[in-house]
C-alpha cells in the first residue's frame, strides 16, 4: 500500500496536532515498514494497527522499552539463554517493540517465526522494521491473546472497541477506537495505491448500473453527514467510507423504495443511502 506523504501528514497534523521531528521521523519509519507489507489486506486493519502504536508508545511513534522494565512482573527477572553456537545471554523479557512483547516464550515464538535472534538478542525488537513484524504477524495470527484483526475487522464489520482483545483485554478500547476511526480516514484521504476487498480505495471504474436502471446521475449530499448502507433500508450496516460529509459527490446507479444506491465520484466507494437527503449536483460552468 502506497501512501502519499504529504497527504498523509497533512491530515494527521489536522486531526491530532503538530508532530515533533523525533516523532515524525518515527511515524515514517512505521509508514515506510508497512507500506512493503502484502499481508495487510484491509486499509482499516493497518488504521487499528497505526491506533495500538499511537497507545501502546505514548504517541512517540517509535517501538519503545517497557516504564520500570518489568520491575515487580513475574517476566521482569533475569532468564539466561545459550544459543546453537553455545553462547549464553542473560535477559530481562519485558515489555518492548510497537505491542510491548514480553516473556522469553513470545520472544522465542516470534524469533523463530520472523528468523531472527530476537530470543537471545531482544533489544532487536526495538528496531523499527522488525517491531512492525512482530506486530503484524502477532495481530494478523492472534499470536497476543488468540485473537486477530480478522475476528474483528472485515467485509462490512469493522469492531475496533474488540478489538483491543487482540492485545489487552478491553484496556483502553474506547480511546484507541477513537484513534483508529481516525487514522482510517487519514489514511483513505492519503492512499495511493489499492488496496484488495477494501471499499473506499480509488482503485477501479464506477460500477455500470444494472440492466434496466435509470441512467446515472450526479447528486449531492444535503445534509451535515449520511451513511451509506450495504443495501437499501436503515436497518442495514453501515459501509467502509461512511458518513458521507455534506457536498460529497455521488453518481446515481439504482433506486429503489427511497433509498438510492451510489458511488462516491472520483472512488470506488459504493452504497445505499436515503434519497431524500441527496440533491442534484449543479454543473460547472465553463
Amino acid at each position: 500500500m502506497q501512501i502519499d506523504r504529504t497527504k498523509f501528514f497533512a491530515a494527521y497534523t489536522a486531526a491530532f496536532g503538530a508532530l515533533k521531528q523525533s516523532q515524525s521521523d518515527g511515524l515514517e519509519a512505521l509508514l515506510a515498514a508497512s507500506q512493503g507489507d502484502p499481508q495487510i489486506t484491509d486499509l482499516r486493519w493497518l488504521a487499528y494497527m497505526f491506533a495500538t502504536v499511537k497507545h501502546e508508545c505514548a504517541g512517540t511513534w517509535r517501538p519503545i522499552e517497557e516504564y520500570g522494565k518489568g520491575k515487580g512482573r513475574k517476566y521482569g527477572v533475569p532468564v539466561t539463554v545459550t544459543d546453537p553456537a553455545g553462547q549464553s545471554f542473560t535477559n530481562v523479557y519485558y515489555g518492548r517493540g510497537y505491542v510491548q512483547l514480553t516473556w522469553k516464550d513470545n520472544y522465542a515464538a516470534m524469533g523463530q517465526a520472523l528468523g531472527n535472534r530476537l530470543v537471545y538478542e531482544p533489544g532487536l525488537a526495538l528496531d523499527a522494521d522488525v517491531a512492525y513484524r512482530i506486530m503484524s504477524l502477532g495481530m494478523r495470527k492472534g499470536s497476543f491473546t488468540g485473537k486477530k484483526l480478522a475476528d474483528y475487522i472485515g467485509g462490512d464489520k469493522a469492531d475496533y472497541v474488540n478489538a483491543r482483545r487482540i492485545i489487552n483485554g478491553v484496556d483502553q478500547a474506547q480511546r484507541i477506537a477513537g484513534y483508529a476511526k481516525q487514522l482510517e480516514a487519514i489514511l483513505r484521504g492519503s492512499v495511493i495505491a489499492a488496496v484488495p476487498g477494501v471499499p473506499g480505495v480509488p482503485a477501479s471504474p464506477t460500477p455500470a448500473a444494472p440492466a434496466g436502471t435509470a441512467p446515472t446521475a450526479l447528486f449531492t449530499v444535503a445534509v451535515a453527514s449520511l451513511n451509506l448502507r450495504s443495501g437499501p433500508g436503515a436497518g442495514n450496516p453501515t459501509v467502509a467510507g461512511s458518513p458521507l460529509a455534506a457536498g460529497t459527490v455521488v453518481q446515481g446507479l439504482q433506486d429503489q423504495g427511497g433509498w438510492k444506491r451510489v458511488t462516491v465520484q472520483g472512488t470506488a466507494v459504493t452504497g445505499w443511502v436515503s434519497a431524500q437527503f441527496l440533491q442534484p449536483a449543479v454543473p460547472a460552468h465553463t
